[in-house]
């Protein structure tokens, strides 16, 4: 019994221990480690009954994999009895139960290696685990271990967005390598947008003859290209042959991964009206527009008959091409006033008994969904195409947060989880200051590694509509294939491991730890990969006793060595190596980096502390904040801690149509020459500076007089997301001071928020 229960301690200790020796992402079911190693030889042999092409063209993937990372190419035999020094590969008969179709179970011993599954999907991932071993150690070695893995999920996605900006096919063979290397199987193409259309249809060659290209305008940023375009501009785009696209999705076949087409509508269409007009409600000419359109009000015309007709011709097309079980029809973001002043649009609700124009995007969408179920194939859209009901064989996008899958999912949908809190990696995923421009947000490594796709209010039962989950890949502001890579490396890796190991064998530290092999990975493949999990930040913590600031610095590295400075200096190995958190007593900036194996993983975040004479200082506000942005609490305004240009950052306070304004109690009459307000502007997310700002001073709390005001000089329409200080530079002498911060009355003309109230965020009040 004794003997039994050490054994049983030692497979325990056995399992816990893999992440360390194996290094894999993502991690595996089940491992058992053992002493010893199976080296890889000159004389070692892939032993494989290939009889079939499927078979043959996994065979010659294994070749690849090996060759890649061994530099050579082993030869391949017929099994036989003698497995010593070999690779065996072997189909399951009869089949393995639990591991699936995608399962793999592998036995590495120091005489030989055994993989089995019940497809060649299934030996494909465990080929792509033997790649992983080999590239964690010197590329011939692979340590003793038992394995036994399947996925958690079914659907393990990456999407691309080709329309903002199109990106050549030997890219797309990249990204499908990506996907399959992180044992993902869905390649969302997403062909179709306002910005260009992708994908050749014989039917109408004006598709991409006119609907693929727009004005070139790469000096602008994306939202200030707009109307009107000359027709004799340079012009930008691209789009795939359909001969482009049989290859791709050949190859994606190959590597067990299914390519999805996304061919919009109603909405998100301006390159496919740019050619055929005729289809909109108006049959006005537009141009394809050279960057961001909203609200997207240009759409396809619901009530004519014609426009039917040209969406099933097209859908015929795609088809052809794509061979997946699910086509995706968009259906998100369609501004209906068209709708609503179109005759047809008016007549086919009556027609139809249609009570509003959200009912006939419903009949819209079911009557795309009739024709694609006659041809054999299933409709998923985004979550928007719940709105008025679906057949229960349409599958859901849930990318507005969690509540549209859990409403789809309980009315009997399946679901692919794509919110944007966690999956939309065209958000930063570091600070916005060290990272190329985003589209907004924050999302970073450690997050998206702690994503949880099933949501706590379904039911087992309604739980199993949940079919997995999909990253998203937006690139308005990804020009080219590299920009790509930065922005989904690493974040896929975090998703895989969400998608494909059991829930409960999360581990953050663990997964952390083993990232520093996929890094290696990244390396020897030539990845463009972001290190924004090596940034350092800063959390600052208000000393009211001793009107300082205590700083603690971290990052989402493991067991990073970091050094700082906190003079503004740029940090290097000689600098303080960071130990505990220290205090900082006078005005001045902290830079802080991670050196790892003697280098520096990433640019120094630099954090201004500013010690002033309001600091720790009593502040009553005349209007509360917004409950969502309060900052750090009562100090917030006067804690010496300047904001980022991220308004999720934590140390900004948000009014949302009114003003700050706020009185500073400086517990005594002092003097000073300045006083500063930091504020922000993000047009994107409606936050807007101030009009102006006015300083007052006053001895008791009653009579005030005023000392100036400055004006705000930036226009509400750029949209460049930044931030400013507006410093009134006089002399006065006071116990209170009080600033009023205007909020702008609303948002600009052309704005999506035209007319409603928009935001004030401001960080820091400065007197000096």
């Amino acid at each position: 019994m004794m003997r039994l229960f050490i054994s049983i301690l030692a497979m325990i200790i056995s399992v816990g221990t893999f992440a360390q020796s194996a290094n894999m992402v993502p991690k595996p079911v089940s491992v058992v480690t053992s002493e010893g190693e199976f080296k890889i030889t000159n004389n070692t042999k892939v032993l494989f009954n290939a009889t079939n092409d499927i078979e043959k063209q996994f065979a010659d993937l294994t070749s690849d994999i090996l060759k890649n990372a061994t530099g050579n190419a082993p030869k391949f035999a017929e099994p036989t009895s003698n497995k010593k020094g070999n690779i065996l590969i072997q189909l399951n008969n009869p089949l393995h139960t639990k591991i699936g179709n995608e399962g793999y179970t592998l036995s590495i011993q120091p005489n030989h290696v055994f993989l089995n599954a019940n497809t060649t999907a299934g030996l494909f991932y465990g080929m792509q685990s033997i790649w992983q071993l080999l590239t964690a150690n010197e590329g011939t070695t692979l340590p003793c271990m038992e394995i036994t893995d399947y996925p958690r999920f079914g659907w393990r996605s990456l999407h691309l967005d080709v329309s903002r900006h199109f990106m050549p096919v030997e890219f797309i063979y990249k990204y499908i390598d990506y996907i399959a290397m992180h044992k993902m199987n869905v390649f969302h193409w997403h062909l179709v947008d306002d910005q260009g259309w992708r994908i050749e249809i014989k039917k109408y060659p004006k598709l991409t003859e006119i609907g693929a290209w727009r004005a070139d305008r790469a000096h602008l940023d994306w939202n200030s290209r707009k109307e009107p375009v000359k027709e004799n501009e340079p012009k930008y785009g691209g789009f795939y042959s359909q001969e482009d696209a049989k290859a791709i999705v050949e190859y994606a076949r190959k590597k067990h991964v299914t390519v999805i087409p996304e061919i919009e509508m109603p909405a998100h269409v301006m390159s496919a009206l740019a050619a055929y007009p005729e289809f909109s409600c108006t049959g006005e000419y537009k141009p394809v527009p050279p960057g961001g359109v909203w609200p997207i009000t240009h759409i396809f015309c619901a009530g004519k008959e014609e426009t039917f007709n040209f969406l099933e011709d097209i859908l015929t097309e795609v088809m052809v091409l794509f061979p997946s079980t699910y086509i995706h029809i968009g259906g998100d973001e369609a501004t209906k006033t068209e709708w609503e002043k179109c005759a047809l649009c008016q007549k086919r609700m009556s027609n139809e008994g249609l009570k509003d124009e959200h009912e006939l995007q419903a009949y819209f969408i079911k009557r795309i969904e009739k024709f694609l179920n006659k041809n054999g194939r299933q409709l998923i859209g985004w979550d928007e195409i719940l709105e008025g009901g679906l057949d229960p064989t349409a599958t859901i996008m849930s990318w507005r947060g969690t509540d549209p899958g859990i409403r789809a999912a309980k009315a009997g949908h399946d679901v692919v989880m794509s919110p944007t809190s966690h999956c939309y990696f065209d958000y930063y995923q570091g600070n916005p200051s060290l990272e190329p421009k985003a589209f907004g947000g924050n999302i970073t490594l450690k997050k998206v590694y702690h994503y949880e796709p099933v949501p706590e209010e379904l039911s087992p039962q309604e739980a199993e509509h949940i079919i997995g989950a999909q990253a998203n890949i937006w690139t308005e502001y990804m020009p080219n294939g590299r920009h790509v890579e930065y922005m989904i490396m690493p974040r896929m890796s975090a998703l895989s491991e969400v998608l494909w190991s059991p829930k409960e064998a999360k581990d953050w530290g663990d997964f952390s730890k083993r990232m520093k092999s996929q890094y290696q990975r990244f390396d020897k493949l030539g990845i463009n990969y972001a290190t924004s999990a090596f940034q350092v930040s800063a959390k600052p913590e208000l000393d009211t006793e001793n009107k300082a600031v205590k700083v603690s610095l971290s990052t989402d590295a493991w067991n990073p060595d970091i050094f700082y400075t906190i003079d503004g200096s740029e940090p290097n190995a000689q600098s303080n190596k960071y130990t505990q958190a220290f205090s900082i007593t006078k005005s001045g900036t902290v830079k802080a980096v991670v050196i790892q194996d003697g280098k520096q993983k990433s640019q120094p975040l630099a954090t201004d502390f500013i010690i002033h004479k309001a600091i720790a200082c009593k502040v009553n506000q005349k209007y509360p904040n917004s409950k969502s942005y309060e900052s750090s609490g009562e100090f917030a305004l006067v804690n010496g801690i300047k904001g980022s240009k991220d308004h999720h950052d934590g140390n900004w306070k948000g009014f949302n149509g009114k003003d700050l304004v706020a009185t500073i109690d400086l517990e005594q009459s002092q003097s000073f020459s300045k006083v500063s307000t930091g504020v922000l502007q993000d047009n994107g997310a409606w936050i807007f500076y101030p009009t102006h700002v006015t300083v007052e001073v006053s001895e008791d709390g009653q009579n005030y007089k005023k000392l100036g005001t400055v004006k705000n000089k930036v226009s509400a329409k750029d949209g460049e997301r930044q931030t400013q200080e507006l410093v009134l530079n006089k002399k006065g002498k006071g116990r209170y001071v009080r600033v009023t911060a205007a909020h702008l009355t609303s948002c600009p003309k052309g704005h999506a928020g035209e007319g409603k109230p928009g935001w004030l965020f401001v960080d820091e009040i400065i007197v000096e």
